[in-house]
């Protein structure tokens, strides 16, 4: 006679579990599970293993995403207080969001005046009051420190915040395609947390998945995001680098406001033409020092690491894994094959998922990864990672160079 013994799965009543032979329940001696039943394991496997199994990486991109709205409000304050147009600032916050995207539209002009707009913001809130065209022009060479300053940590806040679009897109390309019909059917044979196989003993017997099962099976299941997990790693310590360089510039930028607005206060008491000329930038009242922003990241390499690591799923999402007593794929015993490294070699030996996981293609993302890493590597020198376009039209160097010193030289 057949026993009928009864499971659930997800509370789900309905199913009726029935000892006889089937094809994914395949144990040795009696089987668990009749083919209906089998059916409406991996149909709720489907439903639930997806989610579960990025549950994690979706926890690491809301970090990534609180950091990357303080980095944003960074380049809005700076944008706000450069001395530009309400007009002009509005195209320069669009030129910055293309830069974010992946696409520089900035000129070598845009940089000129971004970087002397900056600058001079900075020195009127410091001094509180307006810097004049005239007074700007007479400061040309005391504020070239300040200008280089503005333009690094200008620079930091843009690769940072196009760091963070490089991590969103491998985000998006992680989750594009479901997972493989073996993987699914790997996790219902290994009795995952959400049920499987093991439903199919009595509930005196009932044991939990066993650890080294668990992990081959997710592996397995994300053989196809060996890269991806590769390149969010790679990201994360490139951002948390060059957060630290944003800091050191950060400092750098209230430093020479503070050297430039010091030097400021001694020409006026030294320099008669300069007093003549810019006696109203004494008049002014200093604010009061605004409160700096954190620097402090809500994430580490590790967490990049953990977003797709099958030890770490294991017993973070699917928890109640064990090593002995657990739960086999054929009974309630040991698992004794060797856990497969998450690389290539070692997932084609993989017997828990065979076949090739989901062919994700971040080729794209790759790239602009290396490009992104030529300018944090930039950053980390001391050098401007901004650069106009090549693409765009715009007004010789050194004929700006050449327009300014002849502003300061009728100045003076």
């Amino acid at each position: 006679y057949q026993r009928r013994v009864r499971g659930t799965l997800l509370d789900d009543s309905s199913i009726t579990v029935t000892r006889r032979n089937n094809d994914i329940c395949i144990l040795t001696g009696d089987s668990c599970c009749n083919k209906a039943v089998e059916n409406k394991l991996l149909e709720k496997t489907k439903t639930i293993l997806k989610n579960r199994v990025f549950l994690v990486l979706n926890q690491f991109y809301q970090k990534l995403d609180s950091d990357k709205n303080v980095k944003n409000a960074m380049l809005t304050k700076l944008i706000k207080t450069a001395t530009l147009s309400q007009a002009r600032r509005m195209e320069m916050n669009e030129k910055f969001s293309s830069y974010r995207a992946g696409t520089n539209t900035l000129s070598s002009a845009d940089l000129e005046e971004m970087k002397s707009a900056a600058a001079r913001g900075a020195l009127t809130i410091s001094l509180g009051v307006p810097v004049s065209d005239e007074c700007q022009s007479l400061l040309y060479f005391d504020m070239e420190k300040l200008k280089d300053s503005q333009m690094k940590y200008l620079g930091s806040i843009l690769v940072m915040l196009r760091g963070y679009e490089i991590m969103s897109e491998l985000v998006t390309a992680a989750q594009s395609q479901d997972l493989t019909e073996q993987c699914y059917i790997g996790a219902v044979r290994g009795g995952l947390k959400f049920g499987g196989c093991n439903l199919c003993l009595d509930s005196t017997s009932f044991s939990h998945p066993c650890a080294k099962l668990c992990r081959n099976i997710l592996s397995g299941c994300l053989k196809g995001h060996i890269k991806i997990r590769e390149y969010l790693q790679h990201l994360a310590l490139n951002q948390i680098k060059l957060n630290d360089i944003l800091e050191e510039y950060a400092a750098e930028v209230v430093q020479a406001t503070k050297e430039l607005k010091a030097e400021v206060k001694s020409k006026l008491r030294l320099d008669p033409d300069f007093y003549k000329t810019c006696s109203s930038l004494q008049r002014g009242t200093e604010p009061e020092e605004d409160p700096s922003y954190s620097f402090d990241l809500g994430y580490n390499e590790n967490d990049a690491r953990d977003t797709l690591d099958s030890d770490w799923l294991c017993k973070f999402v699917f928890s109640g894994v064990s090593e002995v007593n657990c739960w086999n794929k054929s009974q309630v015993g040991e698992y004794r094959l060797n856990i497969y490294e998450f690389t290539n070699e070692g997932q084609r030996q993989n017997p828990e998922v065979p076949g090739e996981g989901p062919n994700i293609n971040i080729d794209d993302i790759i790239d602009s990864y290396e490009d992104y890493k030529v300018k944090v590597e930039e950053l980390s020198e001391g050098r401007v990672s901004l650069k106009g376009s090549s693409s765009i039209s715009t007004v010789p160097s050194f004929l700006l160079l050449t327009l300014s010193l002849t502003g300061y030289l009728i100045a003076t």
